[in-house]
C-alpha cells in the first residue's frame, strides 16, 4: 500500500476543509489586530509563512516516516507469510484464528481452509493425547510449551513436527496463543538412522569385547550374540533371531518363524554351515513402508559373515591349544631335558620340566646350564647355539658337566636348527641325554669283552687239544675194529651158508662200518630229531635197499616202511619236494 496515494490531489481541499473548520470556530477579530501598523502586520505574516513552512517540513517528515512503516509493514508480512516455519493464532478453544502461507503449504492445505478449523484435527489421533497434555500446562502455567507429535498433510501422509505454543499478551482482547510449526521430518530420520548407527556400533562394540574374552567357546559366543541381535534393530522389542550352526541352534525365547523374516547364511570355508535368522513377531504399521531397511540387511549379512570367520578362529585356536597341550604332554613325558632356544638372543621360548619347565621360560640358556652371563665360548665346550648358526646344521657332541654335588656326568647335546618359510634360522632345538650310565655300561662290557677274548682263547685252546684227542680215540677204535671185529666177521661168512644168515652178517658189518663213517656222525646232527628205528631205515635206505627189502630186513611190513620213509622226509625238511631220499642221504657222507 502507498501512503501518497491518501493524500489529497488537489491542495485546494485542504483549503476548504481548513475554512470550514475556522467558520466553525469563527471568534471577533480582536481590536489588537486592527490596530497593527503596516510593519507589524508584516512581522505577523512572515511568522506566518514561516509557520506555514514548518508545518509543511513536518508533514514530509511525517509522509516518509509513513512510508518507512509501511515498507516495514510489507517486510514484516513478507516475513510472517514466507517464514520458514508455519505460524498459527489460535483461540483458547485449539481453532486455528490465522496462519501464515508457511503453516498452509506444510499441512498442504489451502490457508483459507485452516481459518476456523481446531488445529486438534491436523495431528494424528495417536499423538492427540500429548497435543491435550501440552495445550492444558500451556494454559495452567502460561509458560511456553514444546511438544514433538506426528501431523497431517493433506489429511493423509504423515510427517513429524514440533509445535511451539506461547500465550499472546493482549490488554483488553481474549486471550490467543502463538504457535509455531516445524516441520522436523528430516531431522527424525537423521535421528532414526543415527539411532541405528549408534546400534549397530553397540553390537560391534559388545561382539568385539566378547571376543577379548579368553578361552572363550563357539556356543558361548553364538549365545551371546543370539541375545544382542534383537537391540540393533529398529522394533527390538518385537525382534526375535535365531543362529543355527550345523543343527545347533540358538534362539531367543520369543523366536518363531513368521512371515516377516529375513535370513543370512553362515559360511565357513566356502561351505554353508548354517544361517542366522531375524523375524518380527508381530505386524506394525510401518511395515507397509518397509519391513527391514538396506542397512538392517547389510547388518544381517555382515554378523553372518563375521560368525563365520570368528567361528573358524576359535576352532583354529582350540586345535592350536589342544595341539600345545599334546606337545607339551609329550615334551614333558620326555625324561631328558628339552628346550627350544632363540636363534637370535639365545632366550629360552619352551622347555619340558626335565629342563626347568615355566621357571627357566623367558632366561638365556646359557646363564640356566652355565650361570653365565654371556654365551659359552670354551673350546672345550663350544656352544651348541653357535655352532648351529655357523654350520647351519645338526650339532651333537659329548660333554662332562658336573652336578649339585660335584660330580662328573657325560651328556649328549643334540641340537637341531629351525628355518622359517624364508630360509631363515629362527629357533634351535637342544636336547640333552644323559649318558653316564651308558658309558659306565660301555665301560663293563669292554671289561667283559676283554676277560670273553681271554676265555675264548683258552677254550680254542681246549678245542684243539680236544680235537687232537678225538683223533687219537678214532685211530685207535677203527684200529681195534681192524684187529677184532673185521676176523670173526670174516669167519662169520666163510662158516654161515645160509642166505638169510649171509644177509644177517652183511647188515652187521654195515652197521660196524656206519659207526665208524662220517655218515653216523652227520646223520645223528642233521637228523637229531629221528627215532632210532628211522636212523635204521635211513641208513638201510643209503645202502640201496628197497622198501621190501628193508621190511624182510626189520621184520614189518611194506606199509610200516612207508611210513618210516614219510616221516623221514618231513623231519628232513624234503616233504613236498622233488628229491630222491638216498640222494639226500648220501649227501650227507
Amino acid at each position: 500500500m502507498n501512503i501518497k496515494d491518501n493524500q489529497p490531489d488537489i491542495p485546494a481541499e485542504l483549503r476548504c476543509r481548513a475554512e470550514k473548520i475556522i467558520r466553525r470556530e469563527t471568534r471577533p477579530v480582536s481590536d489588537d489586530l486592527i490596530t497593527l501598523s503596516r510593519e507589524e502586520i508584516s512581522e505577523l505574516v512572515h511568522e506566518l509563512e514561516v509557520h506555514k513552512i514548518e508545518l509543511e517540513m513536518q508533514n514530509d517528515e511525517l509522509c516518509a516516516a509513513q512510508e518507512e512503516l509501511e515498507d516495514s509493514r510489507q517486510r514484516y508480512l513478507d516475513l510472517y507469510e514466507l517464514a520458514p516455519m508455519g505460524y498459527f493464532i489460535v483461540n483458547k478453544k485449539g481453532v486455528i484464528i490465522n496462519a501464515n502461507l508457511t503453516a498452509a503449504t506444510l499441512l498442504g492445505q489451502p490457508r483459507g481452509n485452516l481459518i476456523n478449523k481446531p488445529i486438534s484435527e491436523l495431528i494424528l489421533r495417536k499423538d492427540f493425547h500429548r497435543y491435550t497434555d501440552q495445550w492444558k500446562i500451556l494454559f495452567e502455567t502460561g509458560t511456553p510449551q514444546t511438544v514433538e507429535l506426528r501431523m497431517l498433510r493433506n489429511g493423509n501422509s504423515v510427517f513429524c513436527a514440533r509445535l511451539n505454543s506461547i500465550i499472546a499478551e493482549n490488554t483488553g482482547a481474549p486471550t490467543v496463543c502463538r504457535v509455531t510449526l516445524i516441520d522436523i521430518s528430516e531431522s527424525k530420520q537423521l535421528e532414526h538412522t543415527l539411532q541405528k548407527r549408534i546400534k549397530e556400533l553397540y553390537f560391534f562394540f559388545r561382539f568385539s569385547s566378547l571376543l577379548e574374552k579368553p578361552d572363550i567357546s563357539i556356543d558361548e559366543v553364538l549365545e551371546k550374540i543370539m541375545l544382542l541381535i534383537p537391540q540393533a534393530w529398529q522394533f527390538p522389542e518385537i525382534t526375535a533371531a535365531c543362529i543355527d550352526l550345523g543343527g545347533q541352534i540358538f534362539q531367543t525365547k520369543n523366536f518363531r518363524e513368521t512371515q516377516w523374516m529375513i535370513t543370512s547364511d553362515i559360511i565357513i570355508q566356502e561351505k554353508k554351515a548354517g544361517n542366522v535368522a531375524v523375524c518380527y513377531t508381530e505386524n506394525r504399521p510401518e511395515f507397509n513402508r518397509e519391513l527391514f531397511s538396506i542397512e538392517e540387511s547389510y547388518l544381517l549379512n555382515s554378523i553372518a559373515e563375521m560368525l563365520g570367520r570368528v567361528v573358524t578362529r576359535i576352532r583354529i585356536a582350540e586345535a592350536v591349544k589342544h595341539s600345545e597341550k599334546f606337545l607339551r604332554t609329550a615334551i614333558n613325558s620326555m625324561t631328558n631335558p628339552f628346550a627350544v632356544i632363540n636363534a637370535n638372543d639365545y632366550t629360552i621360548e619352551l622347555a619340558n620340566d626335565a629342563y626347568g619347565g615355566k621357571k627357566v621360560t623367558g632366561r638365556k640358556c646359557h646363564a640356566v646350564w652355565r650361570l653365565q652371563s654371556s654365551p659359552c665360548t670354551d673350546d672345550d665346550y663350544p656352544c651348541p647355539v653357535r655352532e648351529v648358526q655357523k654350520k647351519q646344521k645338526s650339532f651333537v657332541r659329548e660333554y662332562t658337566l658336573y652336578d649339585d654335588l660335584g660330580n662328573p656326568t657325560s651328556t649328549e647335546i643334540f641340537a637341531f636348527p629351525v628355518f622359517d618359510s624364508n630360509g631363515q634360522l629362527t629357533q634351535i632345538i637342544i636336547n640333552r641325554i644323559n649318558v653316564t650310565n651308558r658309558k659306565r655300561s660301555e665301560l663293563k662290557l669292554e671289561q667283559k669283552a676283554a676277560e670273553l677274548k681271554d676265555m675264548n682263547a683258552a677254550l680254542k685252546v681246549l678245542l684243539k687239544r680236544r680235537e687232537l684227542d678225538k683223533d687219537d680215540i678214532e685211530q685207535n677204535i677203527f684200529a681195534n675194529y681192524k684187529m677184532l671185529i673185521t676176523p670173526i666177521i670174516q669167519d662169520l661168512k666163510t662158516t654161515l651158508t645160509q642166505e638169510n644168515q649171509e644177509e644177517i652178517v652183511e647188515s652187521l658189518e654195515l652197521s660196524f662200518k656206519n659207526i665208524l663213517s662220517p655218515f653216523s656222525k652227520n646223520l645223528s646232527d642233521k637228523l637229531i630229531n629221528l627215532t632210532p628205528t628211522e636212523i635204521h631205515v635211513a641208513q638201510l635206505i643209503k645202502s640201496g635197499k628197497s622198501n621190501k627189502e628193508i621190511a624182510q630186513f626189520l621184520n614189518c611190513s611194506v606199509h610200516t616202511v612207508s611210513r618210516h620213509r614219510d616221516n623221514i622226509r618231513a623231519k628232513t625238511n624234503l616233504k613236498n619236494k622233488k628229491m630222491n631220499l638216498r640222494s639226500f642221504l648220501l649227501s650227507l657222507e
